[in-house]
Order: structure tokens, then C-alpha cells, then sequence
């Protein structure tokens, strides 16, 4: 990396794909001199108002920050594309400023997909779950078609089976394959966690195909609901299959187990 540095550095000009090379590596090895290394050379080569290169450079400065670099990074890209806005919204969520954030947004004459899931996984991430909602309602209106991302996100967020059920509706009329591995376990966690025990097996059991995830998530959906044996029969039928048990199922049972008024009738029905 130093010899190719030093190569770059004495260098007049350098390819864009050596450029691109070096922020891989850079990306890699997690390194801020070097990104400001790189970043200087491109400034100084006039290759910073390249939209390609400019975008890499986001990546760098997205990671590392701080946010008035990534801004900075930002506007000296002359001609400005999908990527680059949507990796300096999500800069600007990850150093905190929500309000930049917004306000970048509010700026896109235009968005796709992955700029309105950067803005609900923004504010999620940042605590606004009510801000989430109402974004994926605005991206429902402007005609977006949500993404398995999207839902996955929003899962996270529901506290009372109204939304639950809100989210699995527009999940079914959006098209998206609700028997996947990745969102049937999503909805078995989202089920679990406000206490649809029924609704919660109806997605296990049309599932097309489970993991240990999806085990798991049962498991513990019963005992969060207080079905604290049909945890543990669960986990009696996960040990009869393919899937074995891993740290996170013995520690559900565990769990189970103690909150069981019989401790040693819980442990010997489950191991």
C-alpha cells in the first residue's frame, strides 16, 4: 500500500482505476491518513469534480467523517447522480446530523428505492420511529415500490399488532415473497414481539424453507408471549431436525426455563 502511495504521489496523473484501487484498500484497511492522501492527490489533480471518483471519495469520508468533509466532498461533484446522493445522506445519518439530512433529502430533485430505505433506516437507526413511518407512508404515495429491505427495517419499529398487521398488508400487496427465509423470520420476530403467538406459526408454517433463525425466532416469540412449554416443545421439534441448536437457542431455553415455576420439570423436558 506505501509503495503504491508513493507511486501515486509521484505520479503526474494517475488512472482512474488506480484511484479506485487504492480507496478500495484504503477502505480496508480502515485507514483516515490515507484517505486524506488520496483525497488531497485527487484535489490537486483536479480529479475531485469527477463523478466516479468523487463518489469513491464519499465512501471514504462517509466512513471516517467527519461531516463537513463529507459535505465538502460532496459539492465539489460536478455532475452529481443517484449514488452520490444517496452515500452522502447516509454520511450525513451516520455522523448524526439528522437535520442535514433531512434537508439533503427534501433537495433531491430526484430519488429511487435506496434513497427513501436511507432515510427510514436513517431515522431508525438515529431513534425516530414515528419519522420512519411517516417516510415510508410519503414513499408509498409517491409511488416507490417498497423493497424486502425496506419491510425488514420497518419490522423492527412495530410495538402494537396494528402496525404489525399495517406492514404485513402492504407487504402482500407490494408483491414481495413473504415466504422467504429473510422476511418469513422477520415476520416471525415482529409477531413474536407483540404477542401474535397464531400469526406468528401461520408465517413458520408456509415459509418455503426455515433456518435456524427461523427456529429461534419461534422460540423465543412463545416464551416473550408467555407460552413458556410451547417454547420449550418447539425446541423439542427444532432437535428433531436438520438445524441444529446454536448459543443464542440454548440461551432462549434457558431463559425458558427459569421462568418456569418447576426449574428441573423445564431443563429435563428440554434437554
Amino acid at each position: 500500500m506505501c509503495l503504491l502511495l508513493k507511486k501515486l504521489v509521484g505520479a503526474h496523473r494517475a488512472s482512474i482505476s488506480l484511484y479506485s484501487q487504492l480507496i478500495d484498500q484504503c477502505l480496508a484497511l480502515r485507514s483516515v491518513h490515507i484517505a486524506k492522501t488520496i483525497h488531497a492527490q485527487l484535489v490537486k489533480l483536479g480529479l475531485n469534480n469527477n463523478t466516479f471518483l468523487g463518489n469513491r471519495c464519499l465512501q471514504l469520508y462517509g466512513l471516517f467523517g467527519p461531516v463537513h468533509e463529507v459535505l465538502k466532498v460532496f459539492h465539489d461533484i460536478k455532475e452529481k447522480n443517484f449514488i452520490s446522493w444517496n452515500i452522502c445522506l447516509k454520511g450525513l445519518f451516520q455522523f448524526g446530523d439528522i437535520k442535514g439530512a433531512c434537508q439533503l433529502f427534501d433537495e433531491m430533485t430526484e430519488r429511487d428505492t435506496v434513497s427513501w430505505n436511507s432515510m427510514i433506516s436513517g431515522y431508525v437507526s438515529s431513534g425516530f420511529g414515528d419519522s420512519a413511518m411517516a417516510v415510508f407512508l410519503d414513499m408509498q404515495n409517491a409511488g416507490f415500490r417498497s423493497s424486502e429491505y425496506t419491510f425488514s427495517i420497518l419490522m423492527s419499529l412495530v410495538s402494537c399488532t396494528r402496525h404489525g398487521k399495517q406492514i404485513h398488508g402492504s407487504m402482500i400487496r407490494s408483491g414481495v415473497d413473504v415466504s422467504s427465509v429473510v422476511l418469513g423470520n422477520s415476520l416471525i420476530d415482529m409477531y413474536g414481539k407483540v404477542g401474535l403467538v397464531d400469526y406468528m406459526f401461520a408465517i413458520f408454517f408456509t415459509m418455503e424453507k426455515v433456518d435456524v433463525i427461523s427456529w429461534n425466532s419461534l422460540i423465543l416469540g412463545c416464551h416473550r408471549s408467555g407460552f413458556r412449554v410451547l417454547a420449550l416443545n418447539q425446541f423439542s421439534l427444532m432437535r428433531t431436525t436438520e438445524h441444529s441448536p446454536d448459543e443464542f437457542t440454548v440461551s432462549t431455553v434457558m431463559s425458558v426455563c427459569c421462568g418456569l415455576q418447576a426449574f428441573d420439570f423445564g431443563f429435563s423436558a428440554a434437554f
